[in-house]
């Protein structure tokens, strides 16, 4: 990994190569590591940022992808962005995942409206290939609101995902360790975590709103996620908890989410680590 950050850090032209690849977390992680260098001018990396979206208004225009998959490849790469210029700017967390996931769940609901909604867009398209896909599509999602809500939240986890890759590739190259320093001590101001879970709470009270809960408390479940990874370290209990933290994750996700955020919220209470020092 420290051999493609090096890699990447050469040059704009490789820089520029790399995310306009589309490789999966990487490119657009790439382009948050040339985002928040200090090396770089801050103009850099809004120049890769353009590069990479010359693929996605090419194919475009030539028709190649539907209009809901341009939004979605712009917004993804939007997000990452911007989350990049707000964590290089404040030097804050907590600012870059509100950004970030603020960002990736407008992109999500401007593609929907400007490709006359979201759901019959990915029902259109699974009739062409097919009337059973549609039916399951129809089956999952149900209405626009889960549809909508299920994307931002996967589109607010992948963005913040390579904003952490391009984080941790620069802490990689410039300050080793200091990565897992800032993350460790990720805690959301109070007001800001309260709301976070009271919209959490309310979202799964209502069946169409249940995923924009999460999105709303996104990050405050990564205040969660940090917080655990804090504790396994202090405890020196290795790497097992946080592998099996993030297979019960994928397996049930929405559960676990709540747990996190309701121990997050604990913590920007009564501030478990400072307590944990005290002892």
């Amino acid at each position: 990994m420290r051999a493609l950050a090096e890699f990447i850090m050469r040059g704009r032209v490789r820089a520029v190569l790399i995310t306009m690849v589309g490789i999966p977390l990487i490119s657009p992680a790439a382009l948050a590591l040339v985002s928040l260098s200090h090396r770089r001018s801050s103009s850099e990396g809004l120049m890769v940022l353009a590069w990479a979206m010359l693929p996605v208004v090419v194919f475009a225009a030539a028709e190649w992808v539907s209009p809901l998959m341009t939004g979605l490849a712009a917004s993804h790469l939007a997000a990452v962005f911007c989350g990049a210029v707000a964590l290089r700017s404040s030097r804050s967390w907590v600012q870059a995942l509100v950004v970030t996931t603020g960002v990736a769940a407008a992109g999500i609901l401007l593609s929907a409206h400007f490709s006359g909604g979201l759901l019959q867009s990915l029902l259109a398209a699974a009739e062409e290939s097919g009337g059973a896909q549609a039916e399951q599509l129809q089956q999952v999602f149900g209405s626009e609101p889960i549809a909508t809500g299920y994307l931002s939240w996967v589109s607010a986890i992948t963005a913040v995902l390579a904003l952490v890759v391009g984080r941790w590739w620069q802490a990689m190259l410039d300050n080793p360790g200091g990565f897992r320093q800032e993350f460790h001590q990720l805690r959301l101001p109070l007001p800001l975590a309260a709301v976070g879970w009271v919209v959490w709470v309310y979202g799964l009270m209502t069946e169409d709103y249940a995923f924009w809960g999460a999105v709303i408390a996104f990050p405050l479940m990564v205040a969660g996620i940090a917080l655990i990874h804090w504790l396994v370290a202090r405890r020196e209990w290795g790497n097992g908890p946080l592998v099996v933290m993030y297979i019960a994750l994928v397996i049930v996700a929405l559960p676990l989410a709540g747990l996190l955020c309701t121990l997050a919220l604990i913590d920007s209470w009564i501030d478990i680590r400072g307590r944990v020092a005290k002892i």
